[in-house]
């Protein structure tokens, strides 16, 4: 992976820098109060991120009650360059671009009719170019949420799309020439609650529920991703109804509770051409006993998943990226009641804000961190 030549600061950079993010519009001399600085060196810091254009003035702030001189504000430069993070769905991608200073800039949204990765790639390209093309600013770095296993910057597994042993990374970065990042979608779901939530997150988990079944896992404020990449990949546990069956042979759990499968048994079960979650939500308050009884098998096996996290990982908060509830809202309530009668843990267990791009919002956050060296961002998510 190219590493950005400005992610290399000194600690006491990194400090400055993370203050006006968080902070800005921010005075130099709060800047030294809050990281602990002598102001000259704190000044010195600032007016070298000034000449780099990463940092401009913002005028004056409000003079103290002791009078005196009112003190310049300075704050991230908006218009210093920004990211991209683009999910690679199931046959299709998503696109979202991102200034420096976290303000949403652009969004795209593409489907696919078959699964080579070469048919995404090309189409990354022209969306990429548009981009240049609109934004005078510079492209700073991109970020690929991929719907599988990464590992080193590799997507070692890739359920919806045939990779062809491209490397992907690689094939970016050389074709833009800028840093490029491939994460875990789940992942990026937990790096959106922690980037943007207006309390601080330590420990948390995001289970991301679409056509499969993942965890974004989040300790200590950081990222696990475990050995090899593999942490939260809870769709692939066995689901114990498979009795007398080989463990290759067992059903997993996204196999029998993903958001899809559920889907297609609703569809099956009614017989129907074309279904949706609108078209189900009018079956379920039309009390359909079919559609009743499979979304309750659902509901209980959900109950289950989120048990076993919690057991597992023991978060201050568990969050559910899931679009099913932000049409049934009433089963995660069920779900988090039914829960705290049988729990001493009273873990919160929540609707993510952004269930639709979660992801891209986590993966901008993440590549906005790489590109400034930062460990913390403080964002807002606007609806």
């Amino acid at each position: 992976m190219v590493i950005h030549k400005e992610t290399m600061r000194s600690a006491n950079e990194k400090s400055v820098l993370q203050r006006i993010f968080t902070e800005g519009p921010i005075s130099k001399s709060q800047v030294a109060r809050d990281v602990s600085l002598n102001k000259v060196t704190v000044s010195q810091i600032i007016n070298k991120f000034i000449s780099s254009r990463l940092v401009v003035e913002a005028g004056s702030g409000d003079s103290t009650q002791q009078g005196g001189r009112k003190p310049e504000l300075v704050q991230i430069n908006s218009k210093y360059g920004y990211v991209v993070c683009i999910d690679l769905g199931y046959q299709e991608l998503s696109v979202l671009s991102m200034s420096i200073n976290g303000q949403k800039l652009d969004s795209r949204h593409t489907i696919f009719g078959n699964d080579d990765i070469s048919t995404a790639i090309e189409k990354i390209y022209e969306i990429l170019v548009e981009f240049q093309e609109m934004h005078k600013e510079r492209l700073l770095g991109l970020l690929v949420s991929i719907h599988g296993i990464v590992h080193k910057n590799q997507v070692i597994y890739s359920p919806f799309w045939n990779m062809k042993q491209i490397d992907l990374a690689d094939t970016l970065s050389k074709k833009f020439d800028i840093p490029v990042i491939l994460e875990n979608e789940a992942n990026l779901t937990a790096t959106f609650e922690r980037d943007y939530s207006v309390n601080e997150i330590q420990n948390a988990v995001s289970i991301s529920m679409h056509k499969g079944i993942g965890a974004g896992i989040i300790i200590d404020g950081e990222l696990y991703r475990g050995r090899k990449g593999e942490a939260g990949e809870i769709g692939q546990t066995v689901a114990f109804e498979s009795e007398n069956q080989s463990l290759e042979k067992s059903n997993k759990i996204e196999d029998v509770c993903s958001p899809q499968v559920i889907l297609a048994r609703i569809k099956n079960a009614k017989k129907l051409e074309y279904i949706n979650w609108q078209l189900v939500r009018q079956m379920f308050d039309d009390k359909d006993q079919e559609t009743l009884e499979i979304l309750k098998e659902f509901e209980n096996n959900v109950a289950k998943i989120i048990n076993n996290v919690i057991v597992s990982f023991d978060p201050d908060v568990l969050v559910v990226n899931a679009y099913i509830f932000k049409e049934f809202p009433e089963i995660l309530e069920r779900i988090s009641n039914g829960f705290a009668h049988v729990s001493v843990r009273n873990t919160p267990i929540v609707l993510s804000e952004n269930v639709k791009n979660a992801s891209l919002y986590g993966g901008c956050a993440q590549m906005i961190r790489t590109i400034l060296g930062v460990s913390k961002l403080k964002l807002q998510y606007k609806k």
